[in-house]
Order: structure tokens, then sequence, then C-alpha cells
């Protein structure tokens, strides 16, 4: 429900006739009078059986004659319908007008004509004519105080003017222009951000404040009632407006006087604008015979044809703005007009080339774009006033109807006729049919979907450079290679084998065209980066001494890594467990195997025994890999706990003491070494054999 506040401050009840504003007059003029000396204002028609319907019961009258008061109100004068208060309409807008009622009820014509239900407040009048001439025309503007608050996304106030003829067809001649869509405020609307959208904002005039000459919140532009008429017929037209939803706020129609014109409809205008200029050489007759008429005047230009004068029909060969005045009488005179435009017949610069579209997945259709040959047809024919529009009939064609709407993305199966029609839309034209043919075809490619090029941890590229191979015959395919699209600008100079050998990454595309059939196609394919980890270190997980030795293999870069230590297997995993005491080797590649980094380290381990007797083998017993140990120092002792032996360095125990050979036996030893900044040590015994 809408809450309609009325709110006249002092300061503009004070200064009300310092602006301009309409007047109304909503008592001095009958129903009769409105039609036939406000809005009609000719002898050209004979009205008769005048009516109408506001809120009278109700003590309101929203029917009125307005006068524009030397304002910029775009009619000088003319007939005002409204929902509400006639006289409300005057301005400047300082309130809200809201003068309907709940028991003022709507108009069934209305709701049938419009699709509107709930409908509350209507007012209309009526009245039949028997027009001429062929047509009728009048000017008419819609106010509504919708327009405020968010109410134009919701309540529909709606008019109509309902023309109905002899045989009881009626028709609502209030429309959005270019549409079937009555003229209301949800309709034509500026829109209120986060609520509606605007629609047909080209149609809306201006919302109104303190200084404009009506009092009604919005109001469109100047907008066109027509239609064509048949001379000497009775019809009968009504004009109505009514509120939506509720009885609240009030909405207005405004008539212009004197725009109730029954003229004479020429035709559409012959232009390239409209699509349907005439063709030099082409002979356009015009007929105005309408019975009655005393006389024709005929203009061209402004300027009048002396020697059409008199003449119903004529033929117009030349380009310019045609008028005929129809003559009844001294005071009933109807014109009409037409502008025409001739242009040179259109010429096919060059027929379109049949196409062939090769079939690679055997389904018997694919997707062809043909638009090229409407360059080839245009030739240096102006854009502007000549094209090809295609078809896929030639009766299509000839007639201008059903044209192919997506020419550069067109499916066909099997064979099929496209005519192309070269012209200035429905104006003459050169009309020619070409052949759109699926080919089918045993294809098979080695292209692989991508490729790799590798990089040394610097971003250099590494030898062998990828080869982009598809595996197909020079006698077979003509070949052209692009880089990310197919396009002259990206072609590949003299790259035209079945190979390329790609040292940049990106997309790579290659036309092939198949040299039996004559159809093309491309297939791609993707260059992608592989490096070298720029950070390559191992690690050791286990302590020293353990049971496990156990390392792991660290990669930091862009790429996959794949590890392998010594002689194993490369891998995904990066850890390795078990190893023995003394030298590996890590290794690290890439996904691709662009190449191999390697590096030594050692794993730290002592011999379970020695055997000191002078064969040079296994003589002396020492820490494996005592260099990787930092702040080493060894002690040895018999299983008494005697020190026999120290040492800090690499050189080991010969198995004596104070010169003796000591005997074969178990002998305990002790570490102590550093590691990560942490004092630690490590007891364990070994064996001598003699």
């Amino acid at each position: 429900m809408k809450i309609g506040v009325l709110i006249i401050g002092i300061f503009f009840m004070g200064n009300y006739a310092l602006f301009g504003q309409i007047t109304v007059d909503d008592s001095g003029y009958t129903v009769e009078q409105l039609v036939r000396d406000v809005l009609i204002n000719s002898n050209c028609a004979a009205t008769s059986s005048y009516s109408s319907f506001t809120g009278t019961e109700q003590n309101v009258n929203g029917i009125g004659y307005f006068n524009a008061n030397a304002t910029d109100f775009p009619y000088k004068e003319g007939i005002i319908l409204s929902t509400g208060r006639a006289r409300d309409a005057q301005g400047p807008n300082t309130g809200i007008n809201d003068s309907g009622t709940e028991s003022w009820p709507g108009d069934q014509d209305l709701i049938t004509v419009t699709n509107t239900g709930n409908l509350f407040n209507a007012t209309y009048i009526q009245f039949d004519f028997v027009p001429l001439t062929n047509s009728i025309n009048f000017n008419f503007l819609f106010a509504s105080e919708e327009y405020q608050e968010n109410y134009q996304c919701t309540y529909s106030d709606v008019f109509a003017f309902i023309l109905t003829d002899s045989q009881g067809v009626s028709t609502n001649l209030a429309i959005v222009p270019g549409t079937e869509e009555p003229v209301r405020a949800t309709t034509i609307r500026p829109g209120i951000q986060g609520q509606c959208d605007a629609r047909n904002i080209d149609f809306f005039g201006k919302l109104n404040g303190a200084n404009d000459p009506i009092s009604f919140y919005g109001q469109t532009e100047s907008l066109k009632a027509e239609s064509l008429v048949t001379p000497g017929e009775s019809y009968t037209i009504k004009l109505v407006i009514s509120d939506n939803q509720d009885s609240q706020v009030d909405s207005a129609v405004f008539l212009e006087a004197g725009s109730f014109s029954l003229g004479y409809d020429l035709g559409e205008d012959r232009t390239v604008a409209n699509g349907n200029p005439a063709c030099i050489g082409e002979n356009i007759p015009l007929d105005a015979t309408v019975e009655g008429v005393q006389d024709y005047r005929w203009y061209k230009d402004g300027s009048e044809v002396a020697q059409w004068a008199g003449n119903p029909q004529v033929t117009l060969t030349e380009n310019g703005q045609y008028r005929v005045d129809l003559i009844f009488s001294a005071s009933c005179i109807s014109d009409g007009g037409l502008t025409v435009e001739f242009i040179v017949p259109p010429k096919i610069n060059g027929n379109p080339v049949d196409i062939t579209a090769c079939d690679l997945d055997g389904d018997g259709s694919e997707t062809f774009d043909f638009s090229t040959n409407g360059t080839r047809m245009m030739g240096t024919q102006d854009s502007a006033v000549y094209g090809v529009t295609y078809f896929a009939s030639e009766v299509d064609a000839q007639n201008f109807t059903n044209p192919i709407e997506n020419p550069e993305n067109y499916e066909v199966q099997g064979t099929e006729t496209i005519y192309a029609r070269l012209s200035s839309g429905q104006s003459c034209s050169e009309i020619v049919p070409f052949q759109l043919k699926v080919q089918g075809l045993d294809f098979e490619s080695s292209l692989k979907a991508s490729y790799i090029l590798c990089f040394d941890g610097e971003g250099e590229k590494l030898e062998p450079l990828p080869v982009l191979d598809t595996g197909l015959s020079l006698s077979k395919y003509m070949f052209t290679w692009y880089t990310e699209t197919i396009s002259e600008e990206n072609r590949i100079t003299d790259a035209t084998g079945p190979s390329f050998t790609a040292s940049a990454l990106g997309t790579y595309h290659v036309l092939l065209q198949n040299l039996e059939f004559g159809c093309e196609f491309s297939i791609a394919t993707e260059v992608l980066p592989s490096q070298q980890p720029e950070v390559f270190e191992v690690d050791f997980v286990s302590d020293l001494f353990s049971d496990s030795n156990t390392v792991e293999i660290k990669a930091q870069g862009e790429s996959t890594y794949l590890f392998a230590v010594d002689d194993s297997d490369f891998g995904t995993s990066n850890r390795f467990e078990d190893l023995s005491a003394g030298e590996h080797v890590a290794y690290v590649t890439d996904s691709e195997n662009c190449s191999v980094l390697s590096e030594d380290f050692l794993v730290v381990d002592f011999p379970r025994f020695f055997t000191p007797n002078g064969d040079g083998n296994n003589d002396i017993w020492q820490i494996v890999g005592f260099p990787e140990i930092e702040k080493a120092e060894i002690a040895i002792f018999d299983q008494y706990g005697t020190l026999l032996y120290q040492f800090n360095n690499g050189s080991g125990w010969d198995g004596t003491a104070n010169d003796h050979r000591m005997p074969a036996s178990d002998y305990w030893f002790r570490i102590a070494y550093v590691k990560d900044n942490v004092q630690k040590e490590f007891k364990s015994h070994f064996s001598l054999k003699r």
C-alpha cells in the first residue's frame, strides 16, 4: 500500500504565482466540444456518439481542457484525462496528487485490451468517427505520481486508446514505440538503483520539480498514436486511463489539441535507414485515390509539382521528400508524406566460393564460417548502403525473409546450398548460390596435446627444442603454422611443413588444407615450460648411527620433479631409507626428463667389526663419513671400561694400545659431537677379529 502525503510549504504557497504552470478548466467544455473543437479541430471526420466516465459520483472530475499558459510544456493546449481531479495537474510540482477513492471503479475494456487487472479510478471519453482518408494519428504524453520513490517498479497505472472497427475488432494505439506493450509507469521509467532497471528510457521525459508547469512527479516524452483506417468506415475510439492495484496517487494522459489528424498514408519511407531504398531505374507508383476528393496537390522537397496537380496517381523516379494534399473542401484538407532515396543497383564484385569442411569425427555434421563470401561479393561498395544477407532457400532470398542469423557459425549436415543476396535491405538485389559440403575424412595425426620446452635454473633454454610433428604428408596436405590464434599477423613465416621446431612457449595452430578435397581445418598444441630446480639439497632425516639411515631430497622450482639415489629408478617420492654407510649420489629431474642434476652425499656410520691383520683390507676401524660430523671426539674402551685410544680426526684405530696388539674381542666406543648446535653423545661397540 502506498501512502500519499501532500506537503505544501509556506514558502511555496507564498511564491506559487512566480513560476509558470498550466491551467486546467474542468467545467467549461462538454465532451463533444473537447473532441470536436479541441482534439480534432477539423471537418475531415464526421464525429458522433460522445460519451464519458470519471469520478463524478465521488465528486471528482478527471476530464478537462488544459492550456500551457506560455510555459515550456510540450503542448500549447489540449485534453487531460486523470485518475484524480483534473485541475490538480496545474503546476508547480509541490506535493502529491491523490484524489481517487476505492469506490471509483476501473474499466473492463481497459482490462481486456491491456491484460491488466485490479484497476481503480477509470476516466474516459469515447466517440464515433468516420474518416475520409486512410490513417489517423494524434500526440499524447503520460504523466504520473508513480514515478516517485520505487512505485514505478510495481504500480502499473495504465491507459489505452482503444480503436474499434465496424467488425468489433479492437486495437490499443497507446503502445511503447517499437513494441506491443501499453504505455505506463512500469514500461517507460528511469529505474531505481537496486530495485528495478530503467525501461525504454529514450521515451522517458523527465522528473518534475517545484519550477515545472505540471504537478505530476514524472512524465514521458511526447508520443504518437497512429493507425491505418478504411475511408468511409465507422469507428469507435475510447481514450481511457486507470489506477492499478490501488486508488492512491494519480496519473494522467495529456492529448495535444488539433493533433487528431486524419491524413493519408502513402506507405513506408523508402530509405537506406529503413532498409528499403529504391534503385535507380525503378519506378515508385503512388496512388492517393480517395472518394470525395476535389483536388490533389503534390509537393517535392517543399515545392509544388505543377504537372501533377489534380492527379491522384503519380510515379516517383528521383530522391526527395514527397507530400500530397487531399482537398475535400476549403475546410477539410488531409495530407500524407513519403521520403524516397534512389541508389545505384548493387553489383557482385566476385562470386562466392563453395566451401568444403572436413568431417574428422565422422558424425556428418560440421560448422561453417562463410561470412568471407560476403566480402568477396561486396568489393569496394559502401557497406553503409549495401550488405550481403544469406538465406537457406532461393524463395527466402527473393522475398528477403528468414535470413541466416549466424553465418560465422552455421551447422550443416551433408551438403547445403546457401543463397547470398547483395542488396540494400529489401531493395533491388543480386542473388547467387554457393554450396557448403561436409566431406568425410580419415584423419590421424601424431601431434600431441602439449610439448615441453626445457629451461635451466637460470631460465635459459635447453637443447633439444621440442619438435611439433603432425606426422602428416606433404603430398596430402598444405601446412600453415600460427602462434596463439589463426590470423595473418600471427602466421609463422616460412613454416609450411608437417612439423615445426618451437623455441617459445605458447599455443601453436597448424591450418591444414586437404589437397584431394580442398577442405580446411586446424589442430592445435601447447608448448609448456619445465625448469631445473632453483634449490637442490639432501637433508638427513634420521640421527647419526641410526638403524635406518634416511634422507630427503629437496628440490624447489616451477616444475614437477622426480627423485633417485644411486642406481634406483626415478620416482615421485623424495624420501630414501635404509641407506648404507658411505658415499651416495642423489639425483633430481623434472617430470619431462629435460635434464638430470646430481649431488654426492655421505651416510655416517661405523663398521661393526675390523680385521687388523696387515693384509690391507679392513685394517683400520674408523667412522664412515667422519668429515660430515661436527666437532667429533672418539674414545675406545675395552670391556672393562679402560680407555685404550682417542682421536678427533679420520685416522681411526689400528687395534693397538701402548704399542701392543690388542686381542680379538668386543670393544666399546663413545663419540661426542654437535648437531644442530646441540651437544650429543653416542655409545656402541664393535668387534676386533684376528
